[in-house]
């Protein structure tokens, strides 16, 4: 038998192509055409694997407790910025009404917490005048904490 030539084969005929195995790139046909072979990369549908949501949970339990605690800190007034003592206040109008406007009988200074040193800032304090409840604008004057008190209406 020739060479190249197999069982019940004529002389002439083409021999037939082994299939083409994973991998093996484009192969030859009859007819010089080429025709992509199976097999390469992504061809049986290769799923990525998963990615785990652990970090993702706990990136958002951090930006939950830190803005959580930023609300807090709000809340309790550490954004704030500088506020008049309150009671000092209250001694002051006291002090203010008896020395500066002649009030002998000044009594129970009530003013509110946390005011803002900052210039402009007014608030009302009730106080009793002679037995009598009266209320007093309290102004502040600068950043200093200095402040004026109106005479008792």
């Amino acid at each position: 038998m020739p060479p190249g030539q197999g069982w019940n084969q004529q002389p002439g005929q083409a021999q037939p192509q082994p299939a083409p195995g994973p991998g093996t790139g484009p192969q030859p046909q009859q007819g010089g055409q080429w025709q992509p072979s199976y097999g390469g990369f992504g061809a049986f549908g290769e799923q990525k694997p998963k990615r785990s949501k652990k970090p993702f949970l706990i990136g958002a339990a951090v930006v939950v407790l830190l803005g959580g605690g930023g609300v807090g800190a709000w809340l309790l007034g550490a954004f704030q910025g500088d506020t008049l003592d309150q009671a000092a206040v209250q001694d002051g109008v006291v002090k203010i009404l008896r020395e500066d406007f002649g009030e002998g009988d000044v009594k129970n200074a009530q003013c509110p917490d946390d005011q803002p040193v900052r210039t402009g800032t007014t608030f009302e304090c009730t106080v009793t005048v002679a037995g009598q409840p009266k209320k007093v604008t309290v102004r502040v004057l600068n950043d200093q904490a200095q402040y004026e008190v109106g005479m008792p209406r």
